[in-house]
């Protein structure tokens, strides 16, 4: 007959013998025999005065059950398994039933279960924030904490197990494809050694990907850790961008010298310390994330921050320094605005915007007026063409600090300006009063200017109707210029370099005829 795997008593009782009672697990498949002795019951009797002869025994052996009884038991257990057992552990099988007894079963024997590896058991014992940690990798490793990660790639903060060192931890997530080529791609990150660059330590393929790292700590705000600069709240202060921003120069300056290319800088990938210093991480991930079926960007980047030469080479040509040069503009463009350039509502009309050439970056003046001065730097900063950009990274940084240094000067003139004309009106001598106009009328001319350069045109209208005030043969060409610039305010058309050479010629007029 046949019985469902599992734990049953067998109990066998025989007049005059002690029960035999055994436990047995029957696995799936599997039978099992039973050897049975029985212990015959001897009873003494105590008496004062003769001791009878004992009863014959029941049977002719007295030390073993007889084997034809053996026989017919086994009989029995095939036959009436019903009468006999008792599941210790309830059926599965709804046709099942259970003999009722007049005492409570035995408690079902310990079944044996299957040994665990130590890095099975470790990882049930993981705490909930490192949940997900490779077990492959907890005899090299004590995970400390999650520290971020998307579907390309996880990081944790671990402990290493050999000489107790602290790092990140970068575990890709590739398939085969790409595992050829992961140790090859980062090596060249790990011939960087920069302040503003984190460091690789060293990067294995097996048993799975993973990279040893600097930890980078982050910054605290609010309570909560910000780890990199997608985190970080924006937008910010002019001061705090441009130092972030150079900082991140920095880095790519130190990286293109040994013409090492990032290709996929963003603010998810610029991680940030305690101090606030802007650090640059995943060099070379870019090219293996377009290589695996498992990363969920575009080739690879992330398709807000992709130069149009990354989503077509046909008409723009290969990547090269020029491509770090358009991500590093977007970073700041993002930091400072809080937006970027190019938004639609899917990706195909992200993507039409970056590599159509008739389709301008929007001024970040449009979000804040204040930001009119770094209208022209984006434009070419974020050029379609890598021609008409920044040929390099000093180039944009040069461009940059132009924009702060004239922005200063600006200040210093506004000064120089309100002290001149307050003397002016306190003078009683007319040859320092042609002294005073001749300056006051050349700080007006370089104030316009700078305020053309730094595409502010309403500061630009002011200084212009001052100099009406001066000049008598040129009141007419001055009220043209004001026309003009109103019409490039209503239009959102920013200051060019052909209004600004034509500034130029009729402020050196000016000054001639105030002379």
């Amino acid at each position: 007959m046949h019985l469902d795997p599992g734990s049953y008593t067998v109990r066998l009782k025989k007049s005059g013998y002690e029960d035999y009672v055994k436990d047995v697990y029957l696995s799936s498949g599997e039978t099992e025999t039973l050897n049975a002795y029985m212990t015959e019951i001897v009873v003494t009797t105590t008496t004062t005065t003769t001791t009878p002869p004992p009863a014959p025994p029941a049977y002719p052996e007295q030390s073993q059950l007889n084997p034809l009884y053996l026989l017919l038991f086994l009989f029995l257990i095939l036959i009436i398994p019903a009468v006999i057992y008792k599941k210790s552990r309830g059926s599965s099988s709804p046709s099942s039933t259970t003999p009722s007894h007049s005492h409570p079963p035995p408690p079902p024997p310990s079944q044996p279960k299957p040994l665990k590896s130590p890095a099975t058991s470790a990882t049930k014992d993981l705490k909930p924030e490192v949940r997900g940690f490779p077990q492959e990798l907890l005899t090299k490793y004590q995970p400390l904490e999650y520290l971020g990660g998307g579907g390309f790639a996880k990081v944790f903060k671990v402990k290493r197990l050999s000489d107790g060192q602290t790092f990140a931890l970068k575990i890709p997530n590739l398939d085969k494809k790409a595992r050829k080529f992961f140790l090859k791609e980062v090596k060249a990150w790990s011939q960087l050694d920069h302040p503003n660059i984190v460091k690789l330590f060293n990067a294995f393929d097996t048993p799975t990907p993973h990279l040893e790292m600097e930890y980078v700590d982050g910054v605290e705000m609010d309570g909560e850790v910000i780890r990199d600069l997608a985190e970080y709240p924006k937008p910010v202060t002019d001061e705090i961008a441009i130092n972030l921003i150079t900082k991140v120069s920095q880095g790519l300056k130190h990286a293109h010298s040994k013409q090492i290319y990032h290709r996929d800088l963003k603010p998810n990938n610029i991680l940030i310390d305690s101090n606030l210093t802007p650090k640059i991480t995943d060099w070379g991930l870019a090219k293996i994330g377009a290589m695996t079926t498992t990363a969920t960007t575009t080739r690879g980047l992330t398709l807000l921050y992709a130069a149009p030469e990354q989503l077509d080479d046909e008409m723009y040509g290969h990547t090269d320094q020029r491509t770090d040069v358009y991500q590093l503009g977007l970073v700041l463009y993002e930091l400072l605005t809080g937006k970027l350039p190019y938004e639609g509502a899917n990706q195909a009309i992200i993507m039409a915007k970056i590599i159509n050439l008739d389709v301008k970056p929007k001024p970040p003046s449009q979000y804040d007026e204040k930001l009119s001065k770094y209208d022209n730097f984006f434009e070419k900063a974020l050029a379609k063409r890598k021609e008409d950009r920044y040929q390099s990274v000093d180039e944009f940084l040069d461009a940059l600090n132009e924009i702060e240094r004239l922005d200063k000067e600006r200040r210093q003139l506004r000064e120089s300006i309100a002290k001149t004309k307050t003397t002016m009106s306190v003078t009683t001598s007319s040859e320092e009063l042609r002294k005073l106009t001749r300056e006051v009328v050349r700080q007006l001319c370089k104030n316009a200017l700078i305020n053309a350069k730094l595409n502010d045109k309403a500061e630009l209208i002011i200084c212009l109707e001052e100099l009406k005030a001066f000049s008598k043969k040129h009141e007419d060409e001055l009220q043209k210029v004001i026309e003009r610039v109103e019409l490039m305010i209503r239009k959102k058309i920013p200051v060019g370099e052909e209004l600004i050479s034509g500034l130029k010629v009729l402020f050196h007029k000016i000054e001639k005829e105030i002379e």
